[in-house]
């Protein structure tokens, strides 16, 4: 599926546009699915008002969705993270509370038939080989929605800081279902950075029940003038390389810009860090790609 000059690019810069990947159909078809989750699955009366930011906050604190045990308990199921903007001091939302969602996670690949079927669809698994992965692992999954007007900046950041294959490939696969643009938050990217690898790791604390991050960012996050803008249109695929840098900002459009994305690791030689904050549990939700039905 993937050709030379694509594969070229991807070594080259640590992220790849593939257009296509599914038809607006599809992208539908995904988004009713969401909508259903929701509604089957969000208890608004007794749900915490767990709320999603990438980094520490500006104060030095730690973020408190990163201390949050219902995060670290979210690896094998769907779980609600909302948006900062949408919930004030006392708990209360500042809009409907379906529309405060800033996404979904992390076990749609395993807990929900449509998501399940696309991660495991002969497209994916090809390009999983195209890449030259002889053991892909789907860890977690993540519908997230970047609504108009409310859905934040993501900080700049590699995603190896948050996932630790101990030395082996980490990818990620993102999904835009409505299209991305510089207006609603599409992704932006330092092409080449993949070639410094993470010095900055969130780890599950040894005792429990929150993260912290150790060591620094890496010194190009800064770098205002070395990223590019990557939009990209629904239905299409950004291959992520685990240490590239990439950052979007606050969608301040109109349109919301929902996307669904999953990471992969390289199984074979791999040592899944006791400190990641998913760890594999009896439910299943680490699927070796190959292995499944849909992949033989």
């Amino acid at each position: 599926m993937l050709t030379k000059e694509q594969l070229e690019q991807w070594d080259k810069d640590g992220y790849l546009v593939i257009p296509d990947l599914i038809n607006p159909e599809y992208c539908e078809e995904l988004r009713d699915a969401i909508t259903r989750t929701i509604f089957d699955k969000l208890d608004l009366l007794n749900h915490p008002r767990t709320c999603f930011t990438t980094y520490e906050a500006n104060n030095g604190e730690q973020d408190k969705q990163m201390m949050s045990e219902y995060f670290l308990n979210s690896g094998d199921n769907i779980s609600f993270f909302f948006e900062e903007g949408a919930v004030d001091e006392t708990g209360a939302f500042t809009r409907p509370a379906h529309s405060a969602i800033n996404k979904i996670g992390h076990a749609l690949h395993t807990d929900v038939p449509e998501f399940e079927d696309l991660c495991f669809s002969s497209n994916i698994l090809e390009i999983c080989r195209d890449l030259g992965l002889e053991d892909p692992v789907l860890p977690q999954s993540m519908y997230i929605f970047k609504s108009p007007g409310l859905g934040g900046v993501v900080t700049p950041h590699k995603d190896s800081t948050f996932l630790h294959t101990g030395g082996t490939a980490l990818v990620g696969l993102w999904i835009p279902i409505d299209d991305a643009t510089p207006d609603n938050g599409c992704l932006w990217f330092i092409p080449g950075s993949h070639r410094e690898p993470a010095t900055l790791f969130m780890n599950r604390s040894k005792e429990g029940g929150e993260c912290v991050f150790v060591g620094k960012k890496n010194d190009n996050f800064d770098r205002d003038d070395e990223y590019v803008c990557v939009p990209a249109k629904a239905g299409s695929l950004v291959i992520i390389h685990g240490d590239v840098v990439h950052k979007s900002y606050a969608n301040t459009s109109e349109n919301s810009r929902n996307a669904f994305t999953f990471h992969l690791y390289e199984g074979k030689g791999a040592k899944w860090a006791e400190t990641n904050w998913n760890l594999p549990t009896e439910k299943g939700t680490f699927v070796h790609m190959y292995d499944t039905e849909k992949g033989k």
